[in-house]
C-alpha cells in the first residue's frame, strides 16, 4: 500500500481562495445549502435548519482526513463569503487519482466561478504531479456541469445507469462519469 503523504494547500486566484474547511463559515455554507436550485440534480434535499447543515459539514470535515478525500471552500475574495465546496474522494495515491466532487451556490452560476475553482485544484494537482487522473460523475441531466467540466478538457467516459435514487420520490437516474488525465490538461 502506498503512503498518502499529500499536504493539502490553501490556493489563491484571482477572484477566488480554495480555503480549508472551517466552522467560521458555516453560516455562509448553510445559506446555499438551503437553496432549492443547488439540489435540482442531487439525490438528497435541501438542508431545512442550520442543525442539518452542521451535521452533513462535520461529515465533510470527517472526510477531509487527507488520505481518502480532502475538501474545500470556495471563498470569493471580494464579498468575504463561501459559495461552494469543492473536494477530492476516493483517493488512490496508488493510481494516482481520485474523484472530485463540488457545489456552488446558485447565486453564483454562469459567472464562471466554478471554472475558477476547478482550475485551481487542476492547476495544483497536475502541476506538482499529485495525480495522474481525476473523474466526475454527475446527473445525465445536469448539462451544465457537463459542459463546464468537458469545456475544461474533461472527456466523457460512459453512463451509469440510474445510479441515483431519490429516497424522498424513489425515483432514479442515470449518471454520467466524465474524467481528465494529467496529459489532457493544458
Amino acid at each position: 500500500m502506498i503512503k498518502n503523504n499529500l499536504k493539502f494547500l490553501e490556493i489563491d486566484g484571482e477572484r477566488l481562495k480554495v480555503i480549508a474547511l472551517n466552522e467560521e463559515y458555516l453560516d455562509d455554507f448553510h445559506e446555499y445549502s438551503m437553496m432549492s436550485e443547488l439540489y435540482e440534480h442531487l439525490e438528497f434535499h435541501p438542508f431545512e435548519n442550520i442543525k442539518e447543515t452542521t451535521v452533513y459539514f462535520n461529515k465533510l470535515v470527517k472526510r477531509s482526513d487527507g488520505t481518502n478525500g480532502y475538501y474545500w471552500f470556495i471563498f470569493h475574495k471580494i464579498e468575504k463569503k463561501v459559495i461552494g465546496t469543492i473536494g477530492l474522494t476516493d483517493i488512490d495515491m496508488r493510481k494516482k487519482s481520485a474523484e472530485l466532487g463540488y457545489a456552488l451556490s446558485p447565486n453564483y452560476f454562469g459567472k464562471g466561478f466554478f471554472s475558477e475553482a476547478l482550475k485551481l485544484i487542476l492547476d495544483w494537482i497536475f502541476t506538482n504531479n499529485v495525480f495522474h487522473r481525476l473523474s466526475v460523475k454527475t446527473s445525465a441531466n445536469n448539462h451544465s456541469s457537463i459542459k463546464a467540466v468537458m469545456k475544461i478538457g474533461f472527456k466523457k467516459e460512459g453512463v451509469m445507469r440510474e445510479f441515483y435514487l431519490d429516497e424522498k420520490s424513489n425515483e432514479r437516474w442515470d449518471a454520467v462519469i466524465l474524467s481528465i488525465l494529467k496529459t489532457d490538461y493544458n
